[in-house]
């Protein structure tokens, strides 16, 4: 797993990380035709949505050689066109803080693109965020105790758009409360269907399940959490089928029991839990060449990360210091973000 750290604006991001993974010898994915097309189609939508991001996507594509386009055609794509990841993600209000949960299950031979990067962006909030993918993030925790994560959902309908990376992006570097996240999943035109479990430091716990064109949300004082499918009846519509293959209701069911039998949840039993060593909420299928490539657990009081590299039923989480260190060494205070 890479570890980059970015700071600045998003051309300096764009252009720093493009340069280091050109000089390493990065080659840059072949991108189809009908990649093309999406993100000619989609390109203009993230734009309106996050002008940013596309400053970072153009000084990137500049530095690994390619042209902008193809760079977000192949990001808006991924999971519209190609394979997503299976996860499981959990929140609970504890008496040590709110502490967020995460596996994120993908193919195992992906595990030597994933990177966990510091980013601190000029004038928005600073992260540790997680991914398989240059640029786009799939989950994180921010300088002001909030996290995010996404599950995927084989929906009915796809659509031009913006997918989950820019999103839970986007929240990390803008959002400093749930109710601030809720507003911004609500209102984005999305090219597919996903779970979004956001917590913040305060205690509050909500799943956006949301589809092009529809969402819901579900809300707990106590716990949280979501697999690869919607729970809420208003969605149920909206999914085509449920990915057995990836044990998503077995997950479910198995997180389900562990939190309610649990009486005072601790990072331990969040641990236990994403480990689950004799159960399959840590995804291991030989066959299919899938399992958890990184497990995250942190506490949104705290702002302490632990990441697991690899399956947590072998492997050892270790505590990631980077934010805090960022923090303190800036004496940074978090200020409210416009958006």
């Amino acid at each position: 797993m890479y570890h980059p750290r970015l700071k600045g604006s998003y051309t300096e991001m764009g252009k720093k990380y493009g340069a280091l993974l050109y000089k390493n010898g990065f080659v840059f994915p072949k991108v189809s035709n009908d990649q093309i097309e999406f993100g000619i189609n989609s390109y203009p939508i993230l734009k309106d949505f996050y002008p940013g991001i596309c400053e970072e996507i153009k000084a990137f594509s500049e530095e690994v050689k390619v042209s902008e386009i193809e760079v977000a055609a192949f990001l808006l794509s991924i999971g519209v066109m190609s394979n997503a990841g299976q996860c499981s993600i959990l929140a609970a209000n504890t008496k040590n803080g709110v502490v967020f949960g995460r596996n994120y299950d993908f193919l195992l031979s992906l595990k030597k693109f994933t990177e966990s990067s510091l980013i601190c962006p000029d004038n928005k909030l600073a992260y540790v965020s997680q991914s398989d993918v240059f640029i786009g993030r799939e989950d994180g925790l921010n300088e002001a105790g909030l996290a995010i994560a996404m599950t995927t959902i084989l929906g009915k309908e796809k659509q031009y758009g913006v997918n989950f990376y820019f999103i839970v992006r986007y929240i990390l570097e803008h959002c400093q409360t749930t109710e601030e996240a809720i507003d911004i999943v609500a209102n984005v035109d999305t090219s597919q269907s996903n779970n979004f479990l956001i917590a913040d430091k305060n205690g509050s716990l909500v799943v956006v399940e949301k589809s092009p064109g529809k969402y819901a949300i579900r809300k707990s004082e106590n716990v949280i959490f979501c697999t690869n499918h919607f729970l809420s009846k208003k969605m149920q519509g909206e999914q085509a089928e449920k990915p057995d293959w990836s044990k998503t209701e077995e997950r479910l069911k198995t997180i389900d029991l562990r939190l309610s039998s649990s009486k005072e949840l601790s990072v331990d039993d969040i641990k236990n839990i994403l480990c689950d060593r004799d159960g399959c909420v840590c995804l291991n299928l030989k066959k299919e060449n899938f399992g958890t490539l990184w497990s995250i657990i942190s506490n949104l009081n705290t702002l302490k990360l632990w990441r697991c590299e690899g399956l947590p039923k072998v492997q050892k989480y270790k505590e990631d210091t980077r934010l805090n260190e960022w923090l303190i060494k800036h004496h940074k205070k978090v200020k409210r973000i416009n958006r």
